[in-house]
């Protein structure tokens, strides 16, 4: 199914917006585009991007009609019901955490791709934290019984509600070191999934885990969770915040990252292009699996609309790290891209490295746990150390009630 590609006067007539915000669509992945083959320098954009957007107002949904008769007499009308739409808010939150910027992200104004050249995932955990100690893991010290059953994710949480348990808190402490407290959680959540071993860096007691013994492919899996720490605001970090605002300890809201991250539209994404991957290899005919995918109105995995504006530039940087990748693991990519006319995103490119590594299968997702993690950590920190609350307002969108005096 090839896609249909229109200029850029066509897509501005059919959206009715000026360039700046067809710009900003195509900068947020919600249109895509390419360079015109006729002319190098012009753009052509994603037809069926532009007719998706264009059946629609942005941020604007019709008032839903009211029951039979006369509205009930109110002073004001309620919040939300302004008189005939009703538009969709979405709450600010302050922080100094991270920041995309022309699709690359920073973190605490580093470049998240540089560090991942650079530093080890423990060394970019404590930037994000702003921790205390500048080596906050050092003094930690190895737990006997880290031995948990089952698969990655029931290890890490069975891990977490024991912390959870220990450390139950019925009085407020402003004097915690929250940094110690997060190095402590982090470690304890790479021994759950390793089930311990010696005290070497955590993408080395990973690899050590998973049978990888090369040099350049551990060095794949620290430049990972480095790419993986931090993301835009997304569901699972707004979860750690709101749980973080509790005050109690910080096993809470790593619950909830975890927990939210385990939904199809997070965590999901990373098993089904780990499948999607496996299904290549086993029918060696990437172009025919994904066209029947698109045909079948399914979004190809690892290529879909809704990911982060940093995602392409950092899922490149992870693959772009491991030039022996596989003919056929190469060809995933320039079919996905060929077809839909999107960059690849940071699922895919786990799944990719997975298979090129011969993970565990949840191995990816694993790994995109930890290092999450580091960043619903920074952020449930930040969250605390604010003293508030992040707010959300319920805005009443039904019909009118009838009042019965």
């Amino acid at each position: 199914m090839s896609r249909v590609w229109i200029s850029r006067a066509e897509a501005l007539k059919r959206l009715e917006v000026k360039p700046q915000t067809l710009y900003a669509y195509v900068s947020r992945q919600r249109i895509a585009a390419k360079s015109d083959p006729a002319h190098p320098r012009k753009s052509l954009y994603a037809l069926d991007d532009i007719e998706r957007l264009s059946r629609r107002a942005p941020g604007r949904i019709p008032m839903r009609a009211g029951p039979a008769g006369p509205a009930p007499a109110y002073d004001a009308l309620p919040p939300g019901l302004t008189g005939g739409t009703v538009t969709r808010g979405e709450a600010a939150i302050d922080t100094e955490i991270s920041i995309t910027v022309e699709g690359r992200h920073y973190y605490r104004g580093r470049d998240s791709i540089n560090l991942a050249v650079t530093e080890n995932f423990e060394t970019v955990a404590a930037l994000l934290w702003q921790s205390r100690n500048p080596n906050p893991f050092g003094p930690l010290k190895p737990r006997p019984d880290v031995n948990f059953p089952g698969g990655p994710r029931t290890r890490v949480l069975s891990m977490l509600s024991r912390r959870l348990e220990e450390e139950a808190m019925t009085d407020i402490h402003p004097e915690r070191d929250l940094g110690n407290e997060a190095a402590s959680l982090l470690n304890e959540m790479v021994d759950a999934v390793t089930n311990g071993g010696p005290r070497l860096f955590f993408h080395q007691r990973l690899a050590r885990a998973w049978k990888v013994y090369d040099n350049k492919d551990t060095d794949l899996l620290r430049r990972a969770l480095v790419l993986s720490a931090d993301t835009s605001l997304d569901e699972a970090t707004l979860a750690v915040r709101v749980s973080a605002a509790t005050l109690g300890p910080l096993a809470i809201p790593l619950i909830a990252g975890f927990g939210t991250m385990s939904s199809p539209k997070l965590g999901g994404k990373i098993s089904r292009a780990e499948s999607y991957v496996t299904q290549v290899r086993r029918t060696g005919n990437p172009l025919a699996l994904a066209k029947s995918l698109l045909e079948r109105g399914l979004e190809l995995p690892g290529f879909e609309r809704d990911y982060s504006s940093s995602e392409p530039a950092r899922a490149k940087a992870l693959i772009d790290a491991a030039p022996q990748l596989g003919e056929d693991l190469k060809t995933v990519l320039r079919v996905g891209e060929d077809l839909t006319g999107h960059p690849v995103g940071m699922s895919l490119a786990l799944a990719l490295i997975g298979r090129h590594l011969d993970l565990p299968r949840e191995a990816p997702v694993t790994l995109y746990g930890i290092g999450r993690s580091a960043g619903w950590l920074a952020h449930a920190i930040e969250q605390m150390q604010s003293g508030g609350t992040p707010k959300a307002r319920l805005r009443y969108i039904g019909p009118h009630p009838q009042i019965v005096d």
